[in-house]
């Protein structure tokens, strides 16, 4: 058990590397894979393929405390981010809903996932 926890942990610790700053304690890793790149545009041809990574927002530990009910995600919203080891990166990430005691639903939490008027990660954005 000591082990796998070790384990989860390192990996954890590697990821908070690999995604945008603050991603990995607001969001979870739910599927991630590679394809090939499809794509001809100048850009893009630098590529060989595109990895894919799938997160949903975890829990609000304030969620409980202000009488909200988790219901589901929000649609996915892509968000193009640095290239790791010659393959374009697309986060799709899926923000937490909530229902109110009126049964109307809420988005908790308000972070900046994407540079203003981009589809690019906020470091990402910066860079350019």
């Amino acid at each position: 058990m000591e082990k796998n926890k070790n384990k989860q942990s390192i990996a954890e610790g590697l990821i908070s590397y690999i995604l945008p700053q603050g991603m990995s304690d607001w969001f979870e890793i739910v599927n991630y894979y590679e394809e090939p790149n499809p794509d001809t545009s100048f850009l893009d041809t630098l590529y060989d393929k595109i990895l894919h990574v799938h997160l949903d927002e975890r829990l609000s530990p304030d969620a409980e405390k202000l009488g909200l009910k988790p219901n589901g995600f929000t649609e996915t919203k892509l968000v193009k981010d640095y290239p790791l080891r010659n393959r374009k990166v697309l986060l799709h990430v899926r923000r937490r809903r909530y229902l109110d005691k009126n049964n109307r639903n809420v988005v908790l939490q308000n972070y900046k996932i994407a540079a203003d008027g981009t589809k690019m990660s906020v470091e990402y954005g910066l860079f350019f």
